[in-house]
């Protein structure tokens, strides 16, 4: 029996690059994108926007309807939004926490009913090292990405007695269409004295020279093929180096490392 894998956003960047992979595996792969593209690239793409909950409802009862079961969730839908906190609206707060954080809880609402019957289930989180390391002028994006860490471990303890784990992928810098399409507000910057401008700069030209989306795919099939999900996993250059500082430097050092390389 083909197993069945659903991953959101994947009509581009890392998220297309997962689905694809997961096909050569053997995987049947269904596509959870807002808009529907022409190259589908044996994706069965279906449109969802996951940050309203209706559109999730939908998506996950049409997929259950032709396959009654899925097997694996990945949550790799996510965007981003750039600035000081202070100028940050309720609009942009809300739509940075409703697709990165909102949505990923409400796919998985919808996926757990179907894994917890079968007893068996795996569902990722794409994350980001900006859950651990807190990114000044998008505190937001690491706000969701953060939270992201928090529900996978605790839906883990939840299902572990149904067979169903998780994990968080956090990742360094990827070079994908994300760069390009953060949402970026500079409103502030002079009372900032052009920190805002500076920060967000030195984010995207290391995200321009970051890894290949492949590498997360990678990394996702290679988790994907243990029994069991490990809690937490980072991804990129020296993340072992990343992980080892976050464990052993006390918070106030790492914060203010961050604060030279991005809030100087």
């Amino acid at each position: 029996m083909r197993k069945v894998a659903v991953v959101t956003g994947a009509s581009r960047g890392i998220g297309r690059e997962i689905a694809c992979r997961l096909i050569k595996e053997g995987y049947r792969v269904y596509g959870l994108c807002r808009t529907v593209p022409e190259k589908k690239m044996g994706i069965r793409f279906v449109a969802c926007d996951v940050s309203v909950k209706k559109s999730v409802d939908k998506a996950f009862e049409r997929i259950l309807e032709r396959e009654k079961q899925i097997h694996v969730l990945i949550n790799n839908a996510g965007m981003g939004i750039s600035g000081a906190v202070e100028f940050s609206s309720e609009e942009e707060i809300e739509k940075q926490l409703s697709v990165n954080l909102k949505g990923s809880v409400w796919c998985a609402q919808a996926v757990i009913p179907s894994m917890r019957t079968a007893r068996w289930g795996k569902i990722l989180f794409i994350s980001s090292l900006g859950a651990i390391f807190p990114l000044p002028f998008q505190s937001f994006y690491s706000v969701s990405k953060a939270g992201l860490n928090a529900f996978s471990d605790a839906l883990g303890i939840e299902m572990r007695p149904f067979h169903v784990s998780t994990c968080t992928v956090m990742l360094n810098d990827v070079k994908t269409e994300f760069t390009d399409y953060r949402e970026k507000c500079f409103a502030g910057d002079g009372l900032y004295h052009g920190r805002i401008a500076r920060s967000v700069g030195k984010m995207e030209a290391s995200e321009r020279k970051g890894m290949e989306p492949d590498r997360v795919a990678k990394e996702v099939v290679r988790l994907l093929g243990k029994r069991k999900l490990p809690s937490h996993v980072i991804v990129g250059a020296s993340n072992q180096l990343l992980g080892l500082l976050n464990r052993l430097l006390p918070t106030e050092i790492v914060l203010r490392l961050l604060a030279v390389l991005y809030a100087s």
